[in-house]
């Protein structure tokens, strides 16, 4: 694994990721207390801002794919970090003068979102051209590492900010340094060209996704089966971790001091996992990938039914948990880079980064949908449905290979 840090382009990269994850994650936490503040805590409203953080991806998702397949990854990478910083800055600045209002987060929001857009399928598409395949497993893993810890310590540095500032403002600021020091840092990486040059054209790229998705279908099922039953689980997944747990531990009384060190201990179960997933995995497959999912949501569903008797699993079932969730990123990432034709990876991350981010927009929909109703017996019927979800896309699979099989 330490043989991938000596890898010419892989250290820059890796260290544009971490930079970048740790000022999202910091204003990750910042901005759910900028909206709840703008709004008055309207949980309405604030479905809204986070539903229009999310939705652009249904758009710009397909063209962040065709950009990774045709144009230099390194430019389109500056661009993505460059539209963030333009964007947050500006936001600091309307904070800071208190001259902000819910449609400057809306749009600061979908700013934000189109260049996530930009930077994933380019950034995933970038680790193949730089690594062999025999190493993708190890690189992937040391990728979500890097984003966990950020996820780990951005919400430490906000807290540290806030402690000495008593100002929001500042955290966006730290956010917008953030995105200037991974400028600085995508400088020093080469030109990666792409393999396929076309002239851009909007129409046609969401024609090419269409066809990308029936070509798929038709004739690398597997990897159809994977990107849409992986999306169905986020959707699931989306409305449990960011509402159902939160929720469910307030209503029982825990607090949300509880609350934190359930996803403390499922970040660090994720560095861990991240650690040790290629002495667990030798072989990715889309068959294994379907049953990590399987896994996670049996492990959902064992917290779902124990927090009607006890809330002590929690904690131990939350790492493992993360442990889990990290197999999960890997194994999906990797299935994508290893069973797409090398001119349609970008493409192919699009696809998937378009149905993973609606579903995280439509799980926000979703969660304002629950909370109407009791919110443990949502959290045993969602995490019922991601069980459902993998195993179905499982059965599914093995229908596939007896089918190979018989033609064979």
């Amino acid at each position: 694994m330490r043989a991938l840090l000596t890898i010419r382009n892989f250290p820059s990269l890796l260290s544009s990721l971490f930079i970048s994850k740790l000022g999202d994650y910091s204003y990750e936490v910042v901005f759910v207390f900028i909206v709840l503040e703008i709004t008055g805590s309207n949980y309405i409203l604030t479905g809204v801002v986070y539903f229009f953080r999310f939705i652009p991806f249904l758009f710009f998702g397909p063209i962040g794919g065709w950009l990774a397949d045709n144009k230099d990854i390194k430019n389109t990478l500056l661009f993505s970090e460059l539209i963030r910083l333009i964007v947050t800055c500006l936001l600091f600045i309307s904070y800071f003068y208190e001259n902000i209002n819910i449609y400057i987060l809306i749009l600061s929001s979908v700013l934000t979102t189109i260049g996530r857009s930009v930077f994933q399928p380019s950034f995933r598409t970038a680790i193949p051209k730089i690594v062999s395949n025999t190493n993708l497993g190890y690189a992937n893993s040391i990728s979500q590492i890097a984003e966990e810890m950020a996820m780990v310590l951005g919400p430490l540095i906000c807290s540290f900010i806030l402690s000495i500032t008593v100002n929001k403002s500042w955290v966006l600021m730290f956010n917008a340094i953030t995105y200037f020091l991974s400028i600085l840092i995508i400088f020093n990486l080469s030109k990666l060209d792409a393999r396929k040059k076309e002239v851009f054209n909007v129409s046609r790229i969401y024609k090419e996704t269409c066809l990308s998705l029936d070509y798929l279908y038709r004739v690398n099922n597997k990897l159809f089966i994977v990107i849409i039953g992986s999306g169905i689980c986020i959707l699931f997944t989306g409305s449990v971790l960011r509402f159902i747990i939160p929720a469910v531990t307030v209503f029982l009384g825990k607090g949300e001091i509880f609350t934190s060190y359930i996803f403390s201990l499922m970040a660090f179960g994720t560095i861990i996992g991240g650690l040790i997933y290629n002495k667990c995995v030798n072989i990715v497959t889309p068959n294994k990938l379907m049953f990590f999912w399987v896994i996670y949501g049996v492990i959902l569903f064992c917290l779902a039914v124990f927090s009607f008797f006890s809330f002590d699993i929690f904690l131990p079932f939350s790492f493992i948990l993360g442990v889990c969730g990290a197999f999960v990123d890997i194994t999906l990432v990797t299935v994508i880079q290893t069973y797409s034709e090398k001119n349609n990876i970008g493409k192919n991350f699009g696809i998937f980064s378009t149905l993973a981010n609606t579903s995280e927009a439509l799980s926000s929909l979703l969660s304002g949908v629950i909370a109407i109703f009791s919110i443990v017996f949502s959290f045993v019927t969602l995490t019922f449905l991601i069980v459902l979800t993998g195993s179905t896309c499982l059965a599914l699979l093995a229908k596939e290979k007896s089918v190979d099989e018989t033609t064979l």
